[in-house]
């Protein structure tokens, strides 16, 4: 069973794990048509980063303006001034910030106190990490509510295994656990018994046929997982 550690975070947990979509469109108004295809099966609606850089944050703003009731994560990806950046992202709506964990422990610490002044959070990303275990431990320490282990698109392929990277970790924090990387309806269920508290899925939902279809399979696998135990 994932670890469902509530008193960690404000996500608003509902006794399973969370999806998160991963919306990494190039333009506002393709966003806003994928989310309006998933938004009824999704918790965390996550604002990519190609979206970001192309049209900024204003992107977020409108779609949440659209479609609201749901978290906000914006895909920072934050190295270097991690208080000015984040305060940003979280004054423009966005309900979590990421952060690289390969930045310094100031930078982190940093999006975190932007994150405790507008009632946010942030969401650290083990991406390219030489060691996800041993700075796990360490943002654990520093009290970051959710880790990201992630594959990084460049990187995906069958010598990648997110899955075990994931299943070393998970002993060694306490902290919320998102898994993202290539994940499909298929690979959900692994990723849940190895304790993923919260799914990311980007092509495995928005590239198919049927994104609406697509979310609701996967959501239906966490629901159907929780009732299980």
């Amino acid at each position: 069973m994932g670890h469902y550690h509530q008193e960690s975070t404000n996500l608003n947990f509902k006794s399973r794990p969370l999806l998160q979509v991963a919306i990494d469109a190039l333009s506002t108004e393709q966003a806003l048509e994928m989310v309006g295809q998933v938004y009824p099966h999704v918790d965390i609606i996550e604002i990519g980063t190609p979206l970001i850089m192309g049209e900024g944050l204003s992107a977020l703003e409108t779609i949440k303006a659209r479609f609201p009731g749901k978290k906000y994560l914006a895909d920072l990806k934050i190295m270097d001034a991690g208080k000015i950046e984040a305060t940003i992202a979280f004054k423009q709506g966005a309900d979590i910030v990421t952060v690289l964990a390969a930045a310094d422990d100031l930078t982190i610490r940093g999006t975190l106190e932007a994150a405790a002044g507008h009632g946010g959070q942030v969401m650290a990303d083990l991406i390219n990490v030489r060691d996800p275990v041993a700075r796990a431990i360490e943002l654990s320490v520093m009290r970051v509510p959710i880790l990201c282990l992630h594959t990084a698109f460049d990187r995906r392929g069958p010598d990648e295994d997110i899955l075990y990277l994931l299943e070393v970790v998970r002993p060694a924090v306490t902290c919320q656990l998102a898994i993202a990387g290539g994940l499909t309806s298929d690979s959900v269920r692994q990723a849940l018994s190895k304790g993923a508290d919260i799914v990311v899925v980007g092509s495995g939902i928005t590239d198919q046929p049927d994104p609406g279809k697509a979310a609701r399979t996967i959501m239906k696998e966490l629901e159907e997982w929780i009732d299980g135990f």
